[in-house]
């Protein structure tokens, strides 16, 4: 089974001795890619050509390497390509020869554009799965696209729990708060919360690897007990989640149900709880009460009552801190996302082998189970 995966990114150099010497986390597409004993292609792949990029990153996406990756697909003899984002999923639906099956993880299933775009293209019966990255999505793309409900599964985005993981327990006692990311954050929610809080320090981490925007509060006065910090590499990142007493997550209400996803299981990997803004995906991100608390969206006097509340109970603190670890250690560890993409495709190409292959013996409760029960 020849398998070809594709990244809507460009991979920098050295990464791959990052990830051995453990200076950064282990990345999906390079693990897949070793998984399938295959190749992945890239933004690197492409000639670099200014204007296009740009009508791409106007439009969120990728034709330019839809059209490399279609025809690298034919002439390798590719049995399926597994595309990492819509970005260049959707295109490629177009173009990719009907004989290869194609997987696409979709990270914005909501978007009222591409759910339009979608169903102009006449896409739905052109992709064999689509993954997206909640349970909610995944309904909520079923029904308004009509997907088969054998063709659409959620497939929660994986956190390498190796990597990120708890140096020395937690003593619930840490000197301040901290935030972190950018993508659809509502910062200005949490400085407002913060403001009632003038005795907890907060501190702002506002970047990201993978878009470069506005974070929401350049248009804010910080209170004294805010601070901006910068963005920082992934092996730094691990000492800001340690040396935080938790992590706050405020997420603005729009169609990116699963935005903040990526923070929240970092931090409860480093067994800190996370409050974040109530979403219908991001809430499957987290416990409601046991590795984390949800606050609805806008709403800064319950977000500053969940802060005030566990910055007060250092017990809680560490109890949620270790469920939080528990938890994204037994669901949401980069190698169980792994083997889920391995087994899809698998069921993808040979699909007359997937009925025997469905049938699972019975397991004990996972923590999730016993926490949510």
């Amino acid at each position: 089974m020849r398998v070809l995966i594709v990244a809507t990114n460009a991979t920098p150099p050295g990464l791959s001795n990052e990830v051995r010497i453990g200076r950064h986390q282990r990345v999906d597409y390079l693990e897949l890619a070793q998984r399938f004993r295959t190749v992945y292609h890239d933004y690197n792949a492409l000639p670099s050509r200014r204007l296009c990029r740009r009508v791409e990153e106007m439009c969120r996406l990728d034709i330019r390497q839809a059209l490399a990756v279609a025809h690298l697909a034919k002439r390798g003899g590719y049995d399926a390509v597994v595309s990492l984002s819509e970005r260049v999923g959707i295109p490629l639906a177009r173009l990719l020869d009907r004989r290869i099956r194609h997987l696409v993880i979709i990270h914005h299933g909501m978007s009222r554009f591409k759910l339009r775009l979608i169903r102009a293209l006449r896409l739905r019966d052109r992709w064999d799965i689509v993954a997206a990255i909640s349970r909610a999505e995944a309904e909520g793309m079923r029904v308004a696209l009509g997907l088969r409900a054998s063709q659409v599964v959620a497939l929660h985005t994986p956190v390498d729990v190796d990597f990120y993981k708890p140096a020395q327990p937690s003593t619930g006692r840490e000197a301040f708060i901290q935030s972190l990311g950018l993508s659809h954050r509502d910062y200005p929610t949490l400085i407002r919360a913060m403001r009632r809080l003038p005795h907890i320090p907060c501190q702002l981490r506002v970047g990201s690897t993978w878009v470069q925007r506005r974070g929401g509060h350049e248009d804010e006065t910080l209170p004294p007990n805010v601070t901006l910090q910068p963005f920082v590499h992934p092996n730094e990142l691990r000492r800001c989640y340690e040396e935080s007493r938790f992590i706050v997550v405020p997420i603005k209400a729009s169609t990116q149900w699963s935005a903040g996803c990526t923070s929240v299981q970092a931090a409860q990997a480093m067994g800190k709880p996370v409050i974040a803004t109530r979403r219908p995906g991001l809430s499957e991100y987290l416990v409601d009460g046991e590795t984390g608390i949800l606050v609805e969206p806008g709403d800064d006097r319950g977000m500053a009552e969940a802060i005030d509340m566990l910055w007060n109970d250092p017990q809680r603190v560490v109890r949620m801190g270790r469920n939080a670890r528990e938890w994204i250690a037994s669901r949401h560890s980069l190698d169980q996302w792994l083997d889920r993409v391995v087994t899809l495709v698998k069921q993808m190409v040979h699909p007359e082998q997937s009925e025997s292959g469905n049938r699972s013996a019975k397991t004990a409760p996972s923590l999730h189970e016993r926490l949510t029960k």
